[in-house]
């Protein structure tokens, strides 16, 4: 008898079987999925166990049925005659179905009796799409079992299907599913909500649907820290938050809570060094860099978080390292655990493992595990280098606790270009020099009528440029946090001093990025030869440019983000220097940031060159402001007509504060400007 024929018996005994069991034991239970779609499970099949992840709770009886049913499988397997063929049993979409593989190799033999086989096992259906020469089919997740018993009879070695594997397709958030909308409907400010963008708004509610543990893997310039903000509006009862951040963020994340959610200064606590730790002590929003959290340990297991927000949390992908070490068990404790980063997995599918080991802890508790199957085995020096089962590892995560969008998914959403204030805070000895001019100015404005115009601009000059210095290394450290959260992209970098280009060359330099610098020294024959190599060259990372000298005439559409590490006197320079990257030729959203120090000349020059703008645009068009605002889109649906927030609203535009003209960031700065801005006679020094 072939095996053709085996299989056939065994299709046709499984039939039979089927159909001569008691009815009271054949009735089928039916559990909604994440997807609303349902699955039954026959008394004879493997416990289907809902494991609810909002707990975090996964029973040891489960873990020892399955370890139980393995064992059950190896004793069989070693009694059967030696197998001809493999199956391999792999998830599929939406995360509660598995697919029968049969690899290129076993030939249309056993195609025809895995075909013969999987048709006797219950709901299994063949898939259509053939990928990379193998046949598939897919069945329920309650009749793994069945599956595995019915090829294992017809002469198929099984490759064992690990019980993390198991446990995530076991996985539900029903009670999620049920409460997220109305949860959306009342908890999310309405100012906040008409200000996001539908994809926005869609990542929240999965963050809901998931009880608040979640890695948002949005691109960057996609507005990650506004649906965590949305989450912590959501979370309140629940403060004190702590904000995980590095240290180039701090500031950048107090502005946003106080523009996002208009928190009170006093209620947030920055922590800048070890001798601030003090200000933890009764506070509702810690924010902490990760560079101290090793230092603070102590402090922060003693808080006893509940809500933790872990900015740029690709920090955290070596599970080796101190902070790691340190964050982790911060992260598993919490109930909600919310990740942002651009890129989950820079490189290697091991270094995604500790986001899922911090927000599942139970379906991922061990790295061999998750190594063997999604790393090609690892290393026999444990070392997990590779990659494999990449296609299930996406659904898995996708399903458990990931949201991730790239911006050409949602280029349709996006204005064609965006500004953002990002806020930065060098340290207090940096600061020095500015402070001290910034006292010798308001001591020369105290009386007006005696002040000395050119002493004033004297003071502006040299203010100027003690600010450059002071912000060069706080602005070579947001660099690196770009640089770091993106494998490949492209930036733009605009500074006025020589100092300050000459400290983010140095700083590439050391970092190993290739970059370009055009400035006034650059020769005109050379220019073209370097705007080249950035547009072509994918290693070519970073252009360093004058905002004077390269602000007009090159084509810089590689780059999509565009940073500003100073600001000039004239408006139109600043807008032509944006447009090296919005141009014809740019095919996604342009993000433009400038990077923001209070206190310093900063501070001025926001004032003045936004007064400018306004003049500006009454002059060219007629009406104040030289740009249009760019809003937010009416909200659309989540799915069948379902909003969480009522359609009367959809009429209520609000502009985003990432998404604003230059003249309304600068108009929603000028009521807490400390210092008043130059004469227009400083507009060029």
């Amino acid at each position: 008898m072939d095996a053709l024929e085996a299989a056939a018996i065994v299709a046709s005994r499984l039939e039979r079987e089927r159909s001569m069991r008691p009815t009271t034991t054949t009735t089928t239970t039916t559990t909604t999925t994440t997807t609303g779609t349902t699955h039954g499970a026959s008394s004879c099949e493997r416990p289907n166990v809902p494991l609810t992840l909002s707990t975090t709770t996964f029973t040891a009886a489960a873990t020892q049925q399955q370890m139980k049913e393995q064992q059950q499988q190896q004793q069989q397997q070693q009694h059967r005659p030696t197998a001809r063929w493999t199956v391999e049993f792999v998830i599929r979409e939406p995360g509660d179905r598995f697919e029968a593989s049969t690899l290129a190799r076993d030939g249309s033999d056993a195609r025809r009796a895995a075909q013969t086989v999987v048709a006797s096992v219950a709901g299994a259906v063949r898939q259509e799409d053939v990928d990379g020469g193998a046949v598939r089919w897919m069945f329920p997740s309650a009749s793994l079992r069945e599956a595995r018993e019915a090829f294992a009879n017809a002469n198929f070695a099984v490759v064992m299907t690990p019980g993390m594997v198991i446990r995530a397709a076991d996985a539900r958030f029903d009670e999620h599913e049920r409460t997220a909308a109305e949860v959306y409907e009342t908890r999310v400010p309405k100012e906040l909500d008409a200000k996001m963008f539908e994809f926005q708004r869609q990542g929240v509610m999965y963050a809901l649907r998931r009880g608040g543990r979640v890695l948002i893997g949005d691109e960057m310039g996609l507005g990650k820290t506004v649906q965590a903000c949305a989450l912590l509006s959501v979370y309140r009862e629940e403060l004190p938050a702590l904000i995980l951040v590095p240290t180039s963020l701090r500031e950048a994340w107090r502005n946003a809570l106080q523009s996002w959610l208009n928190v009170d200064d006093c209620d947030i606590a920055c922590v800048g060094a070890t001798n601030e730790a003090k200000k933890l002590d009764g506070s509702t929003y810690d924010i902490v860099p990760y560079s101290l959290v090793v230092k603070l340990k102590e402090r922060l297991a003693a808080k006893r978080y509940r809500v933790i927000v872990c900015d740029e949390s690709h920090f955290i992908k070596d599970r080796r390292a101190q902070r790691t070490q340190v964050v982790m068990p911060l992260l598993k404790a919490s109930r909600r655990t919310i990740c942002l980063t651009g890129t989950p997995a820079l490189s290697r599918p091991i270094e995604l493992f500790t986001h899922l080991e911090a927000l599942v802890p139970n379906v991922f508790p061990r790295l061999n595990e998750f190594g063997a199957r999604y790393c090609a085995g690892g290393s026999p020096f444990g070392m997990y280098t590779g990659a494999s089962n990449l296609e299930e590892l996406h659904v898995m995560i996708s399903k458990l606790c990931m949201v991730r969008r790239l911006k050409k998914d949602v280029l349709k959403d996006l204005p064609p270009k965006q500004r953002s204030q990002v806020f930065l805070a060098p340290e207090k000895s940096a600061m020095g020099e500015v402070k001290g001019i910034r006292k010798q100015l308001d001591k020369l404005r105290e009386n007006p009528a005696s002040a000395d115009s050119f002493e004033e601009k004297r003071l502006i000059n040299d203010l100027y440029t003690a600010s450059a210095k002071a912000k060069t290394k706080v602005v070579c450290e947001y660099l690196d946090t770009l640089i770091e959260g993106s494998v490949d992209g492209k930036y733009l970098f605009f500074a006025h001093h020589t100092v300050m280009l000459d400290a983010v060359e140095e700083f590439l330099r050391k970092k190993k990025v290739n970059s370009i610098r055009i400035d006034g020294t650059t020769p005109a024959d050379a220019r073209g030869k370097l705007v080249d190599t950035f547009q072509r060259e994918a290693p070519c990372r970073v252009a360093v440019l004058s905002i004077k000298a390269a602000g007009m005439g090159l084509t810089l559409t590689a780059a999509s983000t565009v940073v500003f590490g100073e600001m000039v006197w004239t408006p139109g320079d600043l807008v032509q220097a944006e447009d090296r990257a919005h141009r014809i030729g740019q095919l996604s959203s342009v993000l433009v940031q400038y990077l923001h120090v209070k206190e310093s000349i900063d501070d001025i020059i926001w004032m003045s060159v936004g007064r400018k703008f306004e003049n500006l645009g009454v002059f060219l068009n007629g009406q104040s402001g030289v740009l249009a605002a760019s809003q937010a889109r009416p909200r659309g649906s989540f799915g069948a007509g379902k909003s969480p927030k009522k359609q009367k609203r959809n009429s209520s535009h609000a502009v985003d504060v990432s998404q604003r003209t230059l003249l309304e960031l600068f108009q929603s700065q000028q009521s807490t400007q400390k210092t008043e801005p130059a004469g227009d006679q400083l507009e060029e020094l």
